[in-house]
């Protein structure tokens, strides 16, 4: 997934971007970047089950048309789990698996989920005037998430975030994560000016301008 890897370039830009934004408006914004919201265990067990139950069917299929070679009770049961290994390690192995088993519904309630975590793990509340902004990307998922804290919703309303969310996607669709982000920042700085978010001389830095990544 190339497109979903920020070089040392893309961090430093994307950093310069928050800086940007905190230079000329009283928000403060944190990147997060996820591989996965969730390890969906279930996908696992259901692909476990399914091999299981195939390979039945087909020793069972091909017992009745006398077909099946001659194998014993244990040499079928050794096969039977095996499949059943197989199926339940594969999604592990290849994780784009898991958005075939998932429904839309499941992950984005996933994504929602550990978007509010990442919003008080990176304690985006927690500035003086309530103006942080989380950015949290999922990898796996392919969701991208903008919560602002209750100081940047009382003015800016959660549809006016759909166009950061976009531009964002354009990127990851265009493999280039980094200048996805990148805009979407921008973006964030010109919702944040225009709804009179701008910064003051008494302003500080309260949170962390780096891009965060969690593997």
């Amino acid at each position: 997934m190339k497109k979903y890897i920020f070089t040392k370039e893309d961090k430093h830009r994307v950093k310069e971007a928050v800086e940007a934004l905190e230079k000329e408006s009283s928000g403060e914004v944190v990147p997060f970047f996820t591989r996965q919201s969730d390890d969906y265990d279930e996908v696992s067990w259901h692909l476990a089950a399914v091999l299981g139950i195939s390979g039945i069917s087909i020793i069972a299929l091909l017992s009745y048309t006398w077909l099946l070679p001659s194998i014993s009770f244990l040499e079928a049961l050794i096969v039977i789990t095996g499949l059943m290994v197989f199926g339940y390690f594969l999604p592990i192995l290849f994780p784009i698996l898991k958005r075939t088993f998932i429904s839309k519904e499941r992950m984005m309630e996933m994504v929602s989920l550990r978007a509010k975590e990442a919003f008080l793990n990176e304690k985006v509340y927690d500035t003086k005037e309530h103006v942080g902004i989380l950015i949290y990307i999922s990898r796996l998922e392919h969701l991208v998430l903008v919560l602002g804290d209750e100081g940047i919703n009382s003015k800016v309303q959660k549809s006016d975030w759909e166009e950061v969310v976009s531009l964002i996607t354009d990127g990851l669709k265009q493999k280039q994560i980094g200048v996805g982000l990148v805009n979407g920042i921008n973006h964030c700085k010109e919702l944040l000016l225009k709804n009179g978010f701008v910064r003051k001389e008494s302003d500080t830095n309260e949170l962390s301008d780096e891009l965060r990544i969690k593997k």
